[in-house]
């Protein structure tokens, strides 16, 4: 998921990874709702990618129970990107200001290791700036510095948001009737099909998913999800 103080190039980054045409404005609440999209990583793992809406500093009170509803999505991501506009005069308030609705949220940003804080718009520093920026990312964990816009750093960005998932996915096995193309087609949207094997009434697959979607898989289907390899199934 995608967070950030509104105006800090978030939907441009969205766009970017996911080849999306979101509403890109300068303006507060651009995003109105959560926007998925399909992400494709170096691995070939699947994901996907949410844009919601951007934060703001002193909200109206009338308006926190919705903007709080646009971030639920936020709160099961397995990978949590704060996009910040590294170039703009008050980034340091404004990421105080993202950092204190995640706490409110129930998220640490602080030691919550989902977090990846995304330097954005390094295009518009100076050349001693730009640096500077790419040393740090460089230097700290879960530190990425890009342009959404020329799409600099991206590849790096990529390659960390690959290895947090690979963290959190798990190797799992399951038997599918071969008739039900539904559980066939979520498990190749959603996860990533390692290994299939198919007799005259079963796929026997082995899947990696992230937690998230290994309970949306069970509450949604019958099949079981198994550590371990099954035991073959006897024909009937």
């Amino acid at each position: 998921a995608i967070v950030g103080y509104t105006n800090a190039g978030k939907s441009t980054l969205f766009n970017r990874l996911t080849g999306a045409e979101v509403f890109v404005k300068d303006l507060l609440f651009a995003t109105l709702d959560t926007t998925m999209r399909a992400l494709e990583l170096p691995s070939g793992t699947k994901a996907i990618l949410s844009d919601t809406v951007g934060f703001i500093s002193e909200l109206p009170t009338h308006l926190v129970a919705a903007f709080r509803a646009t971030l639920e999505e936020v709160l099961e991501a397995a990978v949590i990107l704060h996009v910040r506009d590294i170039g703009q005069e008050n980034t340091e308030s404004e990421k105080e200001d993202v950092l204190a609705i995640l706490r409110d949220l129930g998220i640490d940003p602080d030691h919550d290791p989902r977090i990846i804080e995304v330097l954005n718009k390094i295009d518009t520093l100076s050349a001693t700036e730009r640096k500077a920026a790419i040393t740090r990312a460089k230097r700290q964990e879960r530190v990425a510095a890009v342009s959404a816009l020329t799409g600099e750093g991206l590849d790096g960005l990529l390659a960390q948001i690959d290895e947090k998932l690979g963290e959190a996915r798990k190797t799992l096995f399951v038997d599918i009737a071969i008739t039900d193309g539904k559980a066939l087609s979520w498990l190749y949207r959603r996860g990533q099909v390692i290994d299939r094997a198919d007799d005259e009434q079963f796929a026997h697959i082995k899947v990696s998913l992230d937690p998230v979607d290994c309970d949306r898989f069970s509450s949604q289907f019958s099949y079981k999800l198994l550590n371990k390899k099954p035991r073959s199934r006897k024909k009937a």
